[in-house]
């Protein structure tokens, strides 16, 4: 009677530990790289692929932009498609973290990347925008000293000239404090650049565009 009791018992503890072992299991999330796929292309698509508000909004360009500068990037700059990560989504992390100021972690977030993953393809990208600087900035030439220019004559030896100026502007009462100045007025800062090479202003003028 005592050995039916004791193998009764034994067998309800056994039964008990199995079935909170599989409850455990059924609760535990297994962590798979595959798993992350449909929302990395969903991603993606959201981005580059509906509309050009939502481009705007996330990458400051829109899509036909977009497309440009990634294949700029590969073509001059030297950008390739890794295993698992396009040139497209390389560019929109990088762009994403310098429009929006955004940190690793919130990029690691969207793009269902690791946080190595979005720090080493950003400094890729990087390394390619400044491998550009040969195709898009004109090596300006000093004023020469013979210079009959009326306008620059007075500037030998200068490269050009450049100057800011506080512009008033219209912006939500919420964001208004970002952009007093020490004098109260609500302004943002741009700076002016005039060059003799007509070339480098243009260049210039379209890498610092800024959508408003």
């Amino acid at each position: 009677m005592n050995r039916t009791i004791v193998v009764l018992v034994v067998a309800i503890a056994i039964l008990w530990v199995n079935q909170n072992r599989l409850a455990r299991n059924r609760r535990r999330k297994r962590f798979s790289l595959v798993d992350r796929i449909p929302a990395q292309v969903n991603n993606m698509r959201d981005l580059v692929e509906v509309s050009d508000d939502d481009c705007k909004k996330m990458l400051r360009m829109d899509r036909v932009a977009f497309v440009r500068l990634s294949n700029i990037l590969q073509s001059l700059g030297g950008l390739k498609n890794s295993k698992y990560v396009t040139a497209q989504e390389k560019v929109a992390m990088f762009l994403s973290v310098l429009a929006h100021h955004t940190k690793n972690r919130s990029i690691t977030f969207q793009f269902r990347r690791s946080g190595q993953t979005v720090s080493r393809y950003f400094h890729s990208v990087l390394r390619s925008v400044l491998k550009l600087h040969s195709n898009f900035l004109v090596q300006p030439q000093p004023i020469p000293d013979d210079s009959n220019d009326p306008r620059w004559k007075k500037f030998k030896g200068c490269l050009g000239a450049l100057d800011g100026t506080h512009i008033d502007v219209l912006v939500p009462t919420a964001e208004k404090a970002r952009y007093r100045n020490r004098k109260g007025n609500v302004t943002v800062n741009v700076l002016g650049i005039n060059a003799v090479v007509a070339e480098l202003v243009k260049n210039i003028l379209l890498l610092c565009e800024v959508d408003t």
